[in-house]
């Protein structure tokens, strides 16, 4: 009986420190998440890219009946998510279509690519779509219906003076139909 007893204490004692150290409450009345993110870069600016990791993103998507889709980039400000806050302040998206469907080593540009702001981002209050104008963004793994991951090498796009160069690697959620 005292072993029983034993085995049941050395349970709920081990229990009960497992909770109390993974969920500690925020300033918010909620409870702390584990925030993971990639860093990318928009014209120099570091940015927290809330991807696949996160636990709540937007997904990317793709037709492999019209060979189309959206690259989603729900991004933040880099300092928020250092101090373990989920916050995006932006979402852009990468436009493609092409002939083929998208896969490891693919090359974003050979899928002429649009990249879109939002309007919260540009002064004309509505989605802005930005020409490719060089540079590389490759596919380096692919889960289908998970997941791709994508880096950018000077990817980057233009309208008149305006321009926007991405640099850094993504791992994002990712949806095919």
């Amino acid at each position: 009986m005292k072993k029983l007893l034993y085995i049941f204490i050395t349970i709920l004692v081990a229990t009960t420190s497992l909770f109390l150290a993974s969920c500690s409450k925020d300033d918010n009345g909620g409870f702390n998440v584990k925030i993971d993110y990639d860093v990318i870069q928009i014209n120099g600016e570091k940015h927290a890219c809330y991807g696949h990791r996160c636990p709540m993103t937007y997904t990317s998507t793709w037709s492999l009946s019209d060979h189309s889709g959206k690259i989603l980039l729900p991004c933040g400000k880099l300092s928020d998510a250092q101090k373990g806050e989920y916050d995006y302040d932006i979402l852009f998206d990468i436009s493609l279509s092409g002939n083929q469907d998208l896969k490891k080593g693919s090359k974003l540009e050979d899928f002429t690519p649009t990249f879109n702001t939002p309007p919260t981002f540009n002064t004309l209050g509505e989605w802005y779509g930005f020409d490719y104008a060089g540079g590389s963004a490759t596919i380096i793994d692919k889960k289908d219906d998970k997941y791709i991951t994508i880096k950018f090498d000077s990817f980057k796009f233009k309208k008149g003076s305006k321009s926007y160069t991405l640099n850094g690697t993504a791992q994002l959620s990712f949806d095919e139909d």
